[in-house]
């Protein structure tokens, strides 16, 4: 079983976006996907459970945070079951996030190319590097830029990009951009490969170019999030072969 967390301090760098496009391509290829949800908003919980009510399938387990000394069990006991088994941690410095990063094959840290937020993604980075060293064994990592602008990089990312590469700290070679159809994922309760007949289906009747205008927003999203799956794949079955 592959473990991947996500992590970042600061919210509202994508982290758990991040992880359910994550989980949703993997689990779409056919991979056997858990989704461990340590975040104290539960986000992804609460988006699980209320598709689960409605009788909605979801292709992924999500399991819900559960007692600090209970979470390295929780983890080697899914082992059997699952191929992929994402985290989506909390921002704090708990004991809990110790105990999942000491069974991480990969830590994925978001940020959105700010300074700013570079300096919320360092914190990330000792963090996951003091775990290493705790534990005496190599935790591999990779920022991972999201909500970027779709359309050019910026002038800071640019910047924080040059700063990364200068410091030899890992980058994701795709980027995350902002878009519409990724709000929709928790807002609306759906599944990125939903919305192609969803949107379809809010267009009937409207002129061809304005739906046409939508349904390339979503494939353009789709299109993003498996390009930025499969570099993550990539950079997990690579590390795992060295």
């Amino acid at each position: 079983m592959y473990v991947i967390t996500f992590a970042n301090p600061k919210g509202g760098s994508g982290k758990t976006t991040s992880a359910m496009l994550l989980a949703e391509q993997i689990a779409l290829s056919g991979g056997r996907v858990a989704i461990l949800d340590l975040d104290p908003n539960a986000n992804i919980l609460a988006w699980s459970q209320a598709r689960t009510e409605e009788g909605r399938e979801v292709p992924f387990t999500v399991h819900a945070r559960p007692q600090a000394e209970e979470t390295v069990e929780l983890i080697d006991g899914l082992s059997e079951s699952t191929d992929y088994l994402i985290i989506d941690l909390e921002g704090s410095k708990d004991q809990i996030v110790t105990f999942a990063l000491s069974r991480t094959d990969l830590c994925v840290i978001p940020l959105d190319g700010s300074p700013m937020e570079a300096r919320q993604a360092a914190t990330a980075v000792r963090l996951v590097q003091t775990t290493s060293n705790m534990i005496r064994t190599p935790i591999d990592y990779t920022l991972l830029f999201t909500r970027t602008n779709a359309a050019f990089q910026t002038t800071d990312e640019r910047d924080v990009r040059q700063e990364m590469a200068f410091n030899a700290i890992p980058t994701l070679p795709v980027r995350i951009a902002k878009r519409a159809p990724y709000t929709r994922i928790f807002r609306d309760g759906v599944l990125l490969a939903e919305l192609p007949d969803l949107v379809e289906a809010e267009h009937e009747g409207k002129t061809a170019s304005v739906k046409d205008k939508a349904l390339k927003q979503v494939a353009s999203a789709i299109d993003n999030a498996r390009a930025y799956a499969q570099a993550v794949i990539h950079t997990l079955t690579k590390e795992r072969a060295a």
